[in-house]
């Protein structure tokens, strides 16, 4: 899949904005239990800045939330639609939802994260409401919920698909990744709305001073965080030079580097340069300029940040640029007269040869791989052919296995040539099931 067409797939948009929406839940989260409940309590008597501020990250909590629970029903379709071959309405008929939700990796996260979400909702409820928040249980809980939402997105990316030991450091790294980016990126737009209600009252100012003087200090982690967690993502997903210059999947990875150095880069000027002059105490014009300028680059590395999560939303959609330096097993030459198909996705690949891959009565063999191309063990099998043409109606058969381990399906009728879609279906224990699906070309007879 090139990036252009990802580009058209409406899942990359659902994707990148429940990402933003996510990150920006949990940002508010950490911004509150880590910023502004110090912030407020070294200035309790400004109680108007701190009144406005939860008024303001109120609505951007429960905005954030109805974004997070809307794109995230939106992708779970869009995923259970694409799993199953049906058009949007036929999944919510047949049990095709439910399937995914109770038999696939992506679903059991789905269900965790709804879960999740509910207790978040009753955890901002209270916290924002209040003046202050005096249950430290509380605000564990605040943070725990918020990074176990976060975090698991990792489970609906590339890092769910790991064998051996990258399948316990892989996704380790990308749950410390989002949760650290959250931290920072979704933090930056609670602490410009902080910073917009600072007057040049002293108590106010000592709010300011408080408040960027602990996003500071999280920033420092949470970038040192993202860069380590980053090369061991980067690593896995990539593994090489050419990879990373030679596919559109190492190419968008590279794009994303880029902003996100910029974005580092702003914020080293706004700890070197910006923040001494907010904590001088001594001259309060300096102060107020420091914090317009800090402002204004907040709002800037938001609209970076909103770059990479598109970028983000993109690569979900794309194999990871290792795949292309994995050498893979031959069993032989494919025939001239058959139609061949490679399909990965981030928790299993399958080889799927039709033969003859033209109009007519055909035999399908299936071969399924890990990342690393070991053969994948299945308890159960399944193909669905779906025809080029609109509303056409797909056929699905179980796949008997052969004693070399690969998996066959006779008797395929394909009634007319085109674009066919293929889905193999692969049970693979009590609880996970996985299903691949890629277009295959058929010829005429």
């Amino acid at each position: 899949m090139s990036a252009g067409h990802s580009l058209s797939d409406p899942l990359v948009y659902v994707r990148a904005v429940h990402f933003a929406a996510t990150l920006q839940v949990a940002g508010v989260a950490f911004f509150l239990v880590f910023i502004a409940e110090p912030a407020f309590r070294n200035a309790a008597s400004d109680t108007r800045v701190a009144a406005k501020v939860r008024s303001r990250l109120t609505w951007l909590a429960w905005i954030g939330l109805v974004l997070a629970v809307i794109s995230g029903a939106a992708w779970l379709v869009l995923t259970a639609a694409a799993m199953s071959q049906q058009p949007l309405a036929g999944v919510f008929s047949g049990g095709v939802l439910w399937t995914v939700l109770s038999d696939t990796t992506f679903g059991n996260d789905w269900l965790l994260r709804a879960v999740l979400a509910c207790l978040l909702a009753g955890l901002f409820a209270p916290a924002l409401s209040q003046q202050r928040i005096a249950s430290p249980g509380v605000k564990s809980a605040l943070v725990i919920s918020a990074a176990a939402l976060v975090g698991s997105l990792a489970w609906a990316g590339h890092a769910a698909g790991g064998i051996g030991v990258e399948a316990t450091v892989h996704p380790i790294a990308d749950v410390l990744h989002l949760v650290a980016a959250a931290a920072w990126v979704g933090a930056l737009i609670p602490l410009a709305l902080l910073l917009s209600t600072v007057t040049q009252e002293a108590a106010s100012l000592a709010i300011a001073r408080t408040a960027t003087l602990h996003f500071s200090t999280l920033g420092i982690a949470s970038v040192a965080t993202l860069l380590a967690t980053g090369l061991i993502n980067t690593w896995y997903l990539a593994g090489s030079v050419p990879a990373l210059v030679g596919t559109d999947y190492g190419r968008l990875l590279l794009a994303k580097i880029a902003v996100f150095l910029c974005m580092v880069a702003i914020a080293a000027f706004n700890l070197l340069r910006l923040t001494p002059r907010i904590v001088k105490i001594a001259n309060v014009t300096a102060a107020q300029h420091a914090l317009g300028q800090l402002r204004r680059n907040a709002a800037i590395e938001t609209v970076a940040g909103a770059i990479v999560l598109t970028i983000v939303g993109v690569l979900g959609t794309l194999p990871p640029a290792i795949h292309a330096a994995h050498h893979h097993p031959v069993y032989g030459a494919v025939p001239a007269d058959a139609a061949f198909q490679h399909i990965h996705t981030d928790q299993g690949m399958a080889d799927v040869t039709i033969m003859p891959g033209r109009v007519g009565t055909a035999r399908a063999t299936i071969r399924l791989w890990t990342e690393d191309f070991e053969p994948l063990a299945a308890k159960e099998v399944t193909l669905t052919v779906t025809p080029p043409a609109a509303g056409s109606k797909p056929t699905t058969r179980v796949a008997s296995q052969d004693s070399d381990g690969a998996w066959q399906v006779d008797g395929i009728e394909l009634s007319q040539p085109g674009n066919w879609t293929v889905t193999v279906g692969a049970l693979l224990g009590p609880h996970k099931h996985i299903l691949l699906d890629a277009p295959i070309v058929i010829e005429s007879k």
